[in-house]
This record gives C-alpha cells, structure tokens and sequence, in this order.
C-alpha cells in the first residue's frame, strides 16, 4: 500500500505565460491588416489622420505620434476610431511599440467597423496581448471570439485551452501546490479546448505538436479529468518523455494503492525502463521492493543506477546496498540448482520465483524460457507471470513476444492496466 501522493511530489507544472504560443504578436500588423471596410470619418480626422500617415511613411516617429495624439482627441465618431486603431498599429509596428499595437487592435476592434473575418483576427491578436498582461479572463473572451469567427481553428484553439490553463495555476485557483475545485474545473474547460484544436489539425490533414499531447496530459492529471485516459495514453504514445511516465505512473499508483508489492514492482520496472525514476524516494521504494521479493540482483542494479544517473548519492540507500551486494554471491550461485528443481516441480512456482532471480541479474533469455514453464506447469497466476514474461522480452528486444506476453493478461485489474502500460512503452519506442 502506498501513501506517497504524486501531486506531492512536483506534478504541478508552473506557466510562464503561453508555452503553446502560436503567431508572435509582433506580426500583428502584418497579419492583422484588413482589406478595409467603408468608413466616414469627419473631415477634421481625415486631415490628420493624412499627417500622421506622412509622418509614418517618412519614419518620423515622433510626428506621427504627437499627430496620433491629436487624432485621439478629436476623435468622436466609430470611423474616426477605425482610423485611430489603424494608425496605431503602423506606429507600433514601425517602433516596435507593443503598447501601441496593443491599443491599435483594441480600438479597430471597438469601432466596431471590422469586416467579421477581421474582427476574428484581431480578436487573436487582442488575446495573445491580453496573455502578456496575465488578464486571462481577457484572453479567454478573444480567443473565444476569435475562434466563433473562424480565425485559424487550431492555433487559436490551443491559444484559448493556454488561457484557461494558465488561469487555473494562478491565484486563488492554487492551494499548497495544487488546483482547487475551481482552478480543476477551469483547467477541464482548457482540455476540452486542446482536444478541439487537436481535432482541427488532425482533419486538415496537419501533424499535431507532440507537445500538445503532454500539456493536455499533466494538466489533465493536476484536474482530474475524465479524459485522463485519453491524454495518458495520447502523451505516451507520442514519443513517452520520461516526465510524462513519471506522471502516468505516479498518478496510477495514488489511484491504485491497495497493489499488492508484486503489481508495484512491475510499475516500478516500468518507471525505471522509461527514465521516470527521478528523486531518492523512488529509487528507495523499488530497492525495497525487490529486497522484500529476494531479489538482490536487482536492488544493486537500481540502487548503481540511481548513482550513475545522479539521482542518489553513493551514502543515500548504503545499507539496502550492502544487504544487497552480500547477499548476491550466494543467491547466484543457487540458480543452477534452482533451475533444475524448478524443471521436476509438480507446478510452476518454483520456476516462476527462479526466472524473477534471473531477470533482476540482467538474463532475460533464462528468464523467459523459466517463465514460459511456468505458466506450462500451471499453479501460477498467469496474469503475474505473463506480465514478466513480457518484461523480460521487452528487455531482450523480443518486441512482438513481449506484446503478445502482455495481451494474454486478460483479467481486470490493476495488472491488466500494468500490461496495457508496458505495451504503451513499446509503442512509444517506436514512436521515437
């Protein structure tokens, strides 16, 4: 039984701004240009807003300013704002001026003149600003009108989900480094999101970033989705980043803690197989783990590869180790005889506990052919015994054996989920 939970244990992913940013707002000008609706300003704005485009064209910077000044001033009608809003968005795109575009959409918006089709692009473009300034609820209206107007489905898609997800990791929406139940609900609103923005690729035909699968998957395991099921397996599947096993993996532990110490082990096989053993913690719960199952060949493995991968220093788990280490010299030499009472045994326990010895040493061919006798020998749990066959395949390189091993765990459970996991690992591999 486990008591460790997982979102105590650095899930939480902070957000510095939009990690899924589409277009730069710096191409606002470009990209935002409309074709230009019919406007009548009144004579006085059409006078300087001529000046002030002169001014522009000439690159005098500070003319142009002091005459888009003026033009605010006089300005009174939604056509005199249009032209406001335009000139704006020349000024801050020539200086480099984000406060200006940022004004310059927000007006042309306001004046209400914008064709719909402009009026959606500009809405982008007032969300991504609105994301800079961490005015998130703005940015979700923009994105959520720029997506009703049609503008670029899934970038502006996964602009909105960022929105919603970074709303939902500030503030009031986060206690003790997790997500209230009202931060889990926004960060579900996001999710429904990023699923529609992956769809959108997906049906024009476009690859679909990797790492939209990954924001949508830890997010989903801070909120609790529903839908864990399917970014869980959609983020490991495409391309399985340690991280994202660790989650996975921690995750289904804190769901399943009721394991026996034989499901966990497994588990922890996997984290270790897939790079997702990272702190002391981990490391100490599987030595532990194959110390209790008498397996010392493999505490010294995990333990030696903790302290190759810097993730534990040599005095951190010393005395597992040494129980370990001095333990091995006599285990080894028990196998041959093991082996062979396991080949006269009335059923296959014997041989099943031999083939766990061989496969914490590393010789997963012996393993496999223990393995495979007892399941002929029966009197085993075949779902256990299948599940290390398929490790032990796996690990050998036996791709299709290790899947089949792993599709022949067909009863419920906690071990039929661990199977399904390993044989998401080897389609990860492949996906790599």
């Amino acid at each position: 039984m486990r008591l460790k939970s997982a979102l105590a244990l650095g899930l939480m992913v902070p957000v510095a701004g939009a990690v899924l940013l589409a277009a730069p707002v710096s191409a606002a000008k470009k990209e935002a240009a409309p074709s230009g609706p019919s406007i009548k300003p009144s004579p006085e704005a059409i006078k300087i807003y001529q000046d002030a485009d002169k001014a522009l064209k000439a690159k005098d910077a500070a003319g142009a300013k002091a005459k888009i000044d003026e033009l605010q001033g006089v300005a009174k009608t939604p056509d005199d704002q249009y032209l406001v809003g335009q000139l704006l968005i020349g000024y801050g795109q020539a200086n480099n001026d984000q406060n200006a575009l940022r004004d310059g959409v927000n007006k042309s918006l306001d004046s209400g003149k914008l064709a719909p089709a402009d009026a959606a692009k500009f809405n982008f473009f007032k969300g991504q600003f609105a994301t800079q300034a961490k005015d998130y609820d703005g940015a979700i209206q923009a994105f959520t009108n720029a997506v009703n107007g049609g503008y670029n489905p899934g970038d502006t898609e996964v602009m909105l989900a960022e929105a919603y997800f970074s709303k939902a990791t500030s503030g009031s929406n986060v206690a003790n480094n997790q997500l209230t139940p009202q931060g889990k609900q926004i960060a579900n609103d996001g999710l429904i999101h990023l699923k529609k923005a992956i769809e959108a690729k997906q049906a024009a035909g476009q690859p679909v970033d990797g790492s939209w699968y990954s924001r949508g998957f830890r997010m989903a395991a801070l909120s609790g989705s529903p839908d864990q099921a399917y970014w869980s397996t959609s983020a490991l599947k495409g391309g399985g980043q340690a991280e994202n096993w660790r989650i996975a993996l921690r995750s289904f532990q804190d769901s399943h803690r009721t394991m026996t110490r034989d499901e966990n082990l497994d588990v922890l096989r996997l984290m270790a197989a897939s790079g997702s053993l990272k702190e002391s913690y981990s490391y100490g719960e599987y030595a532990d783990a194959a110390l209790k199952a008498g397996l010392f060949g493999e505490v010294k493995a995990v333990i030696e590869q903790g302290r190759s991968a810097g993730n534990l220093q040599p005095t951190q788990l010393a005395d597992i180790y040494k129980v370990a280490n001095d333990g091995i010299g006599a285990d080894r030499a028990s196998l041959p005889s093991a082996e062979a009472s396991a080949t006269k045994a009335a059923n296959g326990k014997m041989a099943a506990s031999t083939a766990s010895a061989y496969l914490g040493y590393g010789d997963y061919a012996k393993a496999a052919t223990l393995y495979r006798l007892a399941l002929q020998k029966g009197g085993v749990s075949a779902d256990e015994v299948n599940t290390r066959l398929g490790i032990a395949l796996a690990k050998s390189g036996d791709t299709a054996g290790a899947r089949a091993a792993f599709g022949a765990v067909t009863t419920p459970g906690a071990r039929k989920d661990i199977a399904g996991f390993w044989t998401t690992w080897l389609d990860s591999k492949g996906a790599a």
